[in-house]
């Protein structure tokens, strides 16, 4: 788990943190709404509302700002999923759960399904959000016996696949996914990685606690 973000000391550090924040805000904005390859300085600097001579006070180029913006969202999913595998000893258990509610926060929040519909298996491939914690997970459940998978990177590629399929189509029509169809996701995901089909359900079913 990542240290608490230290609190700006004083008003001008506060200032421009919080325009800093505005301008990570207006770039989020604009990867959601498939505006960021067309974007210009200005356009974002006006979804932010502040100055355009600002931005190079907190950001080299666009690239540079649209990274932070990825980089702050996948954060936030990580720090969530962090709290998984502290609460259970089973791999197993630790990679559906966190599926779990990696597709249920993705389903949850509309701009954060664009952005990962948009960029797809970049953010898979991150070194933070699912990817790596999927990775981790699948590894120590064929290490414990638990799934049988020959090649961890292809399975956590599938992973990968399941879920920003489900994102896909919740954006097409957010009535045609649900929850259950995030568990229906994972438990196929389970049987598929070698788990008896009883024991995939009871883990994909069961009652899912909040995170904390």
């Amino acid at each position: 788990m990542r240290p608490p973000t230290r609190a700006p000391e004083n008003r001008t550090d506060r200032r421009r943190a919080k325009t800093r924040q505005a301008l990570i805000d207006a770039a989020r904005t604009l990867i959601a709404d498939g505006r960021a390859a067309t974007a210009s300085i200005a356009d974002i600097t006006a979804t932010a509302d502040v100055g355009f001579g600002t931005f190079y006070n907190h950001f080299d180029d666009k690239k540079s700002l649209f990274d932070a913006a990825i980089d702050q969202i996948l954060e936030a999913l990580g720090d969530h999923l962090d709290t998984v595998a502290d609460r259970t000893a089973d791999p197993a258990d630790a990679f559906a759960t966190s599926f779990r509610h990696a597709g249920r926060l993705a389903i949850a929040h509309r701009q954060t399904a664009e952005i990962i519909d948009s960029y797809g298996f970049v953010l898979m491939e991150s070194p933070t959000g699912l990817g790596p914690r999927a990775h981790r997970d699948l590894s120590a459940a064929v290490d414990a016996e638990r799934l049988q998978i020959d090649n961890v990177d292809l399975a956590t590629a599938i992973t990968g696949g399941h879920l920003l399929a489900l994102v896909h189509a919740w954006l097409a029509d957010p009535t045609s996914v649900t929850e259950a169809d995030v568990d229906a996701s994972v438990e196929t995901l389970l049987r598929s990685f070698g788990m008896p089909a009883a024991a995939a359900r009871r883990l994909a079913h069961r009652t899912l606690e909040p995170l904390g």
